[in-house]
């Protein structure tokens, strides 16, 4: 599994790697949080984004380019402190796209968003 330099600059980490996915997490800091002190939604929505795509890149063997085609994402509690976890996971593989569901969870293992994100095969 390979980690960008974006995706490293937010701190985003492989934790654990599945035969349908990963997950990956992130540490709430302060820089990359909303003016109320939570994680802020769009580092949420990338943390998504590079859990898919981290996971697709991986089932792939790294082997074709890939690239995000939607990203539909509901947020559903805030996350303030601790460590967030999304858990990727590949439902359907074709020739040409991909759909990968992820849960966000937080340091106590409340839901923060759940996403589905197709990506497309290039």
């Amino acid at each position: 599994m390979t980690s960008t330099s974006f995706n490293a600059t937010l701190g985003f980490k492989v934790v654990r790697v599945w035969k349908d996915g990963i997950t990956m997490e992130v540490e709430v800091r302060p820089e990359l949080t909303n003016i109320f002190g939570s994680l802020h939604g769009g580092v949420t929505a990338t943390l998504v984004d590079a859990a898919a795509g981290v996971a697709l890149f991986g089932q792939l063997g790294g082997l074709r380019q890939i690239t995000t085609v939607e990203l539909k994402l509901n947020y559903l509690n805030p996350a303030g402190h601790g460590k967030v976890r999304a858990r990727s996971r590949i439902v359907k593989l074709g020739k040409t796209l991909a759909v990968i569901t992820v849960d966000v969870h937080d340091a106590h293992s409340r839901a923060v968003a759940t996403a589905l994100v197709t990506y497309m095969l290039l």
